[in-house]
């Protein structure tokens, strides 16, 4: 994903004769959860192929049958949010019943703080969560302005002296929350370019001064953890994007 969001092509990589979509398929019997179902469904989509037909399995239909009675999926606003980023990716609109019903479970689950949690109402707010609910809300076609306010709210209050962001607040800055908070922020038509704390850099400044000599972001000033996977979520931020990512 974070490829494409840059614009490159995720199908036309290889190495040794095997391309990233190998990958998935060598993979794709391994997947149990939601999420991983989810992410993979976004995954194929970057690349360009069918998650309907996707190594034997219906990757879409997977996720529609994770879908709970009271609208959410797995009641998790986080598996809720990447339902509804996968539905949107293989070309459901937003007044598909699932997509247009989960966005309004999503919305009854935003904490007296204007933030989201991993769960329902009442989990502990954190700034990746808000900032895929943001996402989320937005892909649906959700246009609460007071629900989008309240959360972009609490991401700009998020901010560290740093400029970049913290899963928890108060929290040591890292690359992975600050993508999140930055692409929660363009969602909500709120350039991060303009957000800064007492005159800290920009959250996009922030991951800039984390890119390593090798082309990696690292994780935080004081870990290079996961580096494909921090840059990449990296790269889809700092390319203005926002889930799910077109390939």
């Amino acid at each position: 994903m974070g490829l494409a969001a840059a614009g490159r092509n995720p199908s036309g990589f290889e190495r040794g004769g095997h391309s990233l979509l190998d990958s998935l398929r060598g993979e794709a019997a391994t997947l149990q959860s939601l999420g991983d179902v989810e992410r993979t469904v976004l995954a194929v989509r970057a690349c360009g192929a069918s998650a309907y037909s996707f190594a034997g399995r219906n990757l879409v239909a997977e996720v529609l049958r994770a879908r709970a009675r009271d609208d959410s999926f797995s009641e998790q606003v986080n598996l809720t949010s990447f339902a509804i980023f996968s539905l949107r990716a293989v070309g459901h609109s937003t007044s598909f019943a699932p997509i247009r019903e989960a966005a309004g479970w999503i919305e009854r689950q935003q904490n007296s703080d204007g933030g989201f949690g991993f769960g329902g109402r009442g989990s502990h707010s954190d700034v990746d969560d808000t900032g895929a609910a943001l996402q989320a809300l937005v892909a649906a076609g959700a246009r609460n302005s007071r629900v989008l306010g309240l959360a972009t709210g609490y991401l700009i209050r998020s901010q560290s002296a740093d400029g970049g962001f913290p899963q928890q607040y108060g929290g040591e800055s890292n690359a992975q929350s600050t993508a999140w908070a930055v692409q929660g922020l363009i969602a909500a038509g709120h350039s991060p370019d303009t957000v800064r704390r007492r005159g800290s850099r920009t959250p996009t400044g922030y991951l800039e001064s984390l890119l390593a000599p090798n082309g990696s972001v690292r994780y935080s000033r004081t870990s290079a953890q996961t580096p494909a996977w921090v840059t990449a979520q990296a790269l889809i931020a700092l390319a203005g994007k926002t889930f799910p990512v077109a390939g």
